[in-house]
C-alpha cells in the first residue's frame, strides 16, 4: 500500500505501524522457542521411563545375569565341549555344573567391565584382540581350499618345504696388501690362485697349495660339516653362493673378497631336498590357512583404520 493511500486511511496506518513494531520481537522469539523445544525433547528422552526389567528368561536364552542373557546355543555348545557327549545324552547334574560355571563367568565379565579391565589390563586387551581376530578368521575357516589352490600356494612358497642341506668345505685365502704380503698385488694373487686351482683339480693336496702359494685357512669355517644356514652365516653370501654350486671333491674358481682371493674345496655336499606336494600337503594346508587369516586380519585392520581418528604424539611414528 502506498504512503498516499495510508495517509488517506488513518486506521490502516496505525495498524501497519503496529505490525512493523512487533517484527523484531518476533524475530528474537523464534530462536528462543527452538532452543526451548530442543530442551524439551532432550528432557523427554532423559527422563522417560527405563525399559521394564525382565522377570522371566526370554526364548533362546538359558539364564539372565543382571539382565544380561546367556544364550541357549552357547550353553549347549559348552556342555557338549566339556562332557564330550551330545547334549541330549548329558545328565542333569552335568548341565547344572556347566550352567553354574557360565553364570560365574558372566559375573566375572561384568565385574571386569565395571573395573574397566579392557582399558587397564594388558592380558584382557590381548584376549579381546585375539577374540576379534578369531571372529575375522571364522568365515574363512568355513571355506575349504581346493587342491589347485593349495598346489598354487606350494609352488609360490616352495622354499618353505625344503629341508636344509649340509656342507663340509675348506676355505683357502691368499691375502693381499697385508704386512706379510705387502708386495703381493691383486693381479698377481689372482694369477697364483688360478694356478693353485689347476693344481688342486689335478690332484694336488691342500697342504701343497698352502706351502707353495701361501694360501691359509680363512678361519670362516672349521672344515667340519655345517648346515647350510650356518655355512652361509660364516662364509658370507658371496662365498656361500659359490660353495652351493660345488659337489663332492670339486674346487671353485678364484673368488675375490674383501680380505683377499679365496679358493673353496668341497669335501662333502648334501644339497637341500624339496619335499613334493603330496608329502608336504598337510603343512601346505596349515600354511595356506595361516596366510589366509593374515590377509583377513590385515584387511579388517585396514577398514578399522580408515574409519578411526588416530593421533600420534609429536616426534613419534608407527
Amino acid at each position: 500500500m502506498s504512503p498516499t493511500m495510508l495517509a488517506r486511511r488513518p486506521g490502516a496506518l496505525r495498524r501497519a505501524l503496529a505490525v512493523l513494531a512487533q517484527r523484531p520481537a518476533r524475530s528474537a522469539a523464534l530462536p528462543t522457542c527452538a532452543v526451548a523445544l530442543g530442551l524439551l525433547v532432550a528432557a523427554f528422552g532423559l527422563f522417560r521411563p527405563a525399559p521394564p526389567r525382565l522377570t522371566a528368561v526370554p526364548p533362546g536364552y538359558v539364564a539372565l545375569v543382571n539382565q544380561k542373557g546367556i544364550l541357549l546355543s552357547d550353553f549347549i555348545a559348552q556342555t557338549q565341549s566339556e562332557t564330550g557327549a551330545p547334549f541330549t545324552e548329558t545328565t542333569p547334574s552335568e548341565r547344572q555344573r556347566v550352567l553354574h560355571e557360565m553364570v560365574d563367568e558372566e559375573l566375572l565379565v561384568q565385574r571386569g567391565l565395571v573395573l574397566d579391565l579392557p582399558e587397564t589390563t594388558t592380558e584382557v586387551r590381548d584376549i579381546m584382540a585375539s577374540a576379534v581376530n578369531a571372529q575375522v578368521d571364522a568365515p574363512l575357516a568355513a571355506i575349504t581350499p581346493t587342491d589347485a589352490e593349495l598346489h598354487a600356494f606350494y609352488d609360490t612358497h616352495r622354499a618353505k618345504y625344503t629341508t636344509g642341506g649340509t656342507m663340509t668345505v675348506h676355505d683357502l685365502v691368499l691375502h693381499v696388501g697385508g704386512y706379510e704380503d705387502a708386495d703381493q698385488s691383486l693381479a698377481q694373487a689372482q694369477t697364483d690362485a688360478a694356478d693353485a686351482v689347476y693344481q688342486l683339480r689335478s690332484g694336488a693336496s691342500i697342504d701343497y697349495v698352502k706351502e707353495h702359494y701361501g694360501f691359509v685357512d680363512s678361519g670362516r669355517v672349521d672344515n667340519t660339516e655345517e648346515l647350510d644356514f650356518a655355512a652361509k652365516l660364516h662364509l658370507g653370501a658371496k662365498l656361500y653362493e659359490a660353495a652351493g654350486m660345488l659337489s663332492d671333491g670339486e674346487v671353485s674358481d678364484p673368488i675375490v673378497d674383501t680380505d683377499g682371493v679365496h679358493v673353496l674345496v668341497m669335501d662333502h655336499r648334501q644339497p637341500p631336498n624339496v619335499a613334493d606336494f603330496s608329502t608336504a600337503r598337510n603343512q601346505v594346508y596349515s600354511d595356506y590357512r595361516d596366510a589366509q587369516n593374515r590377509r583377513g586380519r590385515e584387511q579388517n585392520l585396514k577398514i578399522l583404520r580408515s574409519e578411526a581418528q588416530i593421533l600420534i604424539a609429536p616426534g613419534e611414528s608407527e
